[in-house]
């Protein structure tokens, strides 16, 4: 699959040096990818990856954790969730890395002793419903957020 369009678009929001030679080292989907959730702060700053990326690489990147524009979606360790309406249950020891962004509507469900780190951005909306001794923390950008969590407001520098 050729990723090259993805290099283009990243170039314009002047990645730093290191980032973009990894990512051009290796153009596989999984390596940017995981680039994607290493570089989670510049990526989200930036607004990255775009939604003309996301639309021309449907079902390509679903499988690494970055969901556009969906109803299902499979728990992972790290999702990325742009502009999607979906419910998602964590229980036991689940823990998890969430990116919410765009118009996205989430419902989580969380039980056991699972732990959850979640970025809310743009006009995104969080509903929370937890049990028993999970935990769940909250990076606010923007968005709303509604349930039993502990919520940190936060802005860029």
């Amino acid at each position: 699959m050729n990723t090259e369009y993805i290099l283009k678009e990243m170039k314009a929001f002047s990645p730093c040096k290191e980032g973009f030679e990894k990512a051009y080292k290796d153009m596989s989907m999984k390596s940017l990818c995981e680039l994607f959730f290493m570089n989670s702060d510049w990526s989200l700053k930036q607004n990255f990856p775009t939604k003309e990326v996301l639309e021309k690489y449907r079902g390509y990147y679903e499988q690494y954790g970055i969901y556009y524009n969906q109803n299902a979606i499979t728990k992972g360790v790290k999702l990325g969730i742009f502009d999607c309406n979906s419910e998602l249950k964590f229980s036991g020891f689940d823990v998890s890395e969430i990116f919410i962004r765009g118009k996205s509507k989430i419902a989580i469900k969380a039980s056991g002793y699972s732990k959850l780190f979640i970025t809310v951005m743009d006009e995104s909306k969080l509903t929370i419903e937890k049990d028993g001794n999970t935990e769940v923390f909250v990076y606010q950008y923007g968005g709303e957020i509604n349930g039993e969590c502990e919520v940190k407001q936060k802005a860029w520098d």
